[in-house]
């Protein structure tokens, strides 16, 4: 059907407005599209923040874990590299040992200990006139804490070789304390005599 040419100029107002309902409401049309748009992305960001929530919290975990496994890596190695180093020590202290366990016995061994001291004063030409060991542990009335026990000896002979024998019982592979050393004249025999006090020790 075609229109006159002045067909709207002569359109009433009513009849303009019974063409106006005939078209879509473009108002309510962009509200609805908008209002979709909002209540889709406010969806997406809800159903996202459940969604994503616990792969971060995953994450942040797996994160702290490695860190902590990273922390007991080095301190392992560290540990690993002093444990090495010991062993190297170890391994050089080795051969040293025996002679250790010869100065410091399990037990008191005292006559090992007198025996050394005697074959050492005929080494040097030293007579030995007494030599005696005491198991009483007690200075001043007091016990000892260390594991020793307390011997004495008496020797004559040359001073020079008295001297060199004192020197060389300090030497012994036996640890061993001189507490108290006089050499003194017997005015009836004429001859030096040589007093030593020590003590002698061992592991507990």
């Amino acid at each position: 059907m075609k229109l006159p040419k002045n067909y709207f100029e002569n359109l009433t107002v009513s009849r303009y407005r019974q063409y106006l309902k005939l078209l879509p409401d473009m108002h309510q049309e962009n509200t609805r599209i908008i209002t979709t748009l909002i209540l889709t992305f406010a969806a997406m960001s809800f159903f996202g923040v459940f969604a994503i929530n616990p792969t971060l919290s995953t994450i942040v975990t797996l994160k702290k874990q490695l860190s902590d496994s990273q922390l007991v890596h080095e301190k392992l190695g560290i540990k690993i590299n002093n444990l090495s180093s010991l062993q190297q020590q170890y391994g050089q202290l080795t051969p040293d040992l025996p002679v250790v366990f010869d100065a410091i016995p399990e037990s008191p061994q005292a006559p090992g200990l007198m025996g050394k001291i005697f074959a050492l004063s005929q080494k040097m030409k030293v007579q030995t006139t007494s030599l005696a060991v005491s198991n009483v542990q007690i200075i001043g009335g007091k016990a000892l804490d260390e594991p020793s026990y307390a011997f004495s000896l008496q020797a004559q002979g040359p001073y020079a070789d008295l001297i060199n024998f004192s020197k060389a019982l300090t030497k012994i592979n036996r640890i061993i304390s001189v507490e108290s050393l006089s050499i003194n004249k017997d005015p009836k025999l004429n001859i030096l005599i040589l007093d030593i006090h020590g003590r002698g020790y061992f592991k507990k």
